[in-house]
């Protein structure tokens, strides 16, 4: 029928490289055009407006804005510097170090992307200098940058909140420890390869003074995932508001800071911020076509049945609900990837009895996962571009990453209670 023509141009715009929104506004568009429901079309750009406007989603351009001003204004090279003297004088500690940062630096942004840009232009150079290879630098950059958005404040959660309804608040909670286990499963790769590999220790010696000025600059920026799940959890503000409070915090830290921002400096902040916002945005809204046509054709009640009548054992759905994440992943970016997908198998989720905020949490981990795996891995095009390696070395370099990867999202499925004890503990859910 119709809507398979539809799905037909849908792949094939994908795949000549056109941008994903205008592949979904178009592949709609062309349903509608085809179908002769004409009198649809008049209700398209209202459809647009309407997916946008949803005050959980303000918080996205608040989150990149939060990043931008914390990169803009130093914190970044603050957060590294303390990893240093936390985890540098290990072997292999600058490798340490960069997964670490990664860690401080996710409780800031929730975006991978602007991890591995931040991180990477700044530890790569100097991995190199200290006699790592570039491929395992660029690869354990990569790797450790999709704890960002798993670790709370998470832009993804805030988008699956969005879509199904989930409370922001318990997904953001439900992350904090899986995105944690993503942390240390580098750390326990990292700690194989460095002894095999003989890569340095850093010899730097810190002085009291040196220790107490950078615990001293670093704990402000670090108080940000506090402020914001305390207010969050204490009910002072809801998460769209703790993004908003997380700007302004920012703010504050910079002008506190020694180091002033020039008028081009936070032209180019706000610029930034809105291109990527805008970028998000527009999926958004052409994403929230895309499955008004879908559910217009009954295709989530379909995939439902289909799936549901493979098997009824929750952990053979996980399984294939995995799989698919997995392979979706491989091929497309996050926010559109939750846009589309979510109102297609979050009825399979509560349909076969998985918790709400364990599914949004196995999202979250199988499309960061995506960022790294070819042929269309953000994370790795981005670290890429940054580390100047050739991609077939920096695959077979993330190949053990991976693989630990792969285990904690197996652990995740299998034992809901990795997602569920916090958002559990604090009443959430």
């Amino acid at each position: 029928s119709m809507i398979v023509i539809v799905l037909i141009l849908f792949l094939i715009l994908l795949f000549a490289g056109m941008p994903v929104a205008f592949v979904l506004g178009i592949s709609s568009l062309s349903y509608f055009l085809l179908t002769g429901s004409l009198n649809y079309l008049s209700i398209l750009t209202f459809k647009v407006f309407t997916g946008m406007d949803n005050f959980v989603l303000m918080a996205v351009p608040l989150f990149v804005l939060t990043g931008e001003l914390m990169n803009k204004g130093g914190i970044t090279a603050k957060l590294v510097e303390l990893s240093n003297m936390i985890v540098g004088r290990f072997r292999g500690g600058l490798a340490y170090v960069n997964i670490l940062g990664s860690m401080f630096f996710a409780g800031i942004t929730g975006s991978a992307l602007a991890d591995v840009a931040a991180l990477g232009s700044m530890l790569i150079p100097a991995m190199e200098e200290n006699g790592y290879d570039k491929e395992y630098s660029t690869a354990v950059t990569a790797a450790s940058a999709i704890q960002g958005p798993i670790i709370p404040p998470s832009i993804p959660a805030v988008l699956i909140a969005a879509a199904t309804g989930i409370s922001t608040g318990a997904l953001f909670l439900g992350g904090a420890i899986p995105g944690i286990l993503l942390g240390i499963s580098c750390c326990i790769v990292t700690f194989v390869l460095v002894r095999k590999r003989n890569y340095p220790r850093n010899a730097k010696k810190y002085t009291p003074h040196d220790v107490f000025t950078t615990i001293r600059e670093t704990s402000v920026a670090l108080l940000t995932p506090v402020i914001i799940l305390g207010g969050i959890l204490l009910g002072v503000f809801t998460p769209t508001e703790a993004a908003g409070v997380a700007v302004l915090y920012s703010i504050m830290i910079i002008s506190l800071g020694k180091k002033r921002l020039s008028f081009k400096e936070i032209g180019s902040v706000l610029t930034n911020t809105v291109i990527a916002t805008a970028k998000i945005y527009l999926i958004i809204g052409m994403a929230s076509i895309f499955a008004w046509v879908l559910a217009i054709e009954n295709i989530p009640m379909l995939i439902a049945d289909f799936i549901t009548g493979i098997s009824s054992n929750t952990y053979i759905i996980l399984l294939i609900i995995n799989l698919f994440l997995l392979f979706w992943g491989m091929w497309m970016d996050t926010a559109p990837s939750i846009m589309i997908l979510m109102p297609l198998l979050y009825p399979i989720a509560t349909r076969v009895g998985i918790h709400p905020v364990h599914f949004g949490v196995i999202t979250i981990v199988n499309l960061m996962i995506g960022l790294l795996t070819p042929p269309f891995g953000m994370a790795l095009f981005s670290a890429q571009t940054i580390g100047k390696v050739k991609m077939n070395k920096l695959i077979k370099e993330l190949v053990p990453f991976l693989i630990a990867d792969f285990i904690v999202l197996g652990l995740v499925t299998m034992i809901p209670e990795i997602s569920l004890f916090l958002p559990r503990l604090f009443g959430l859910i």
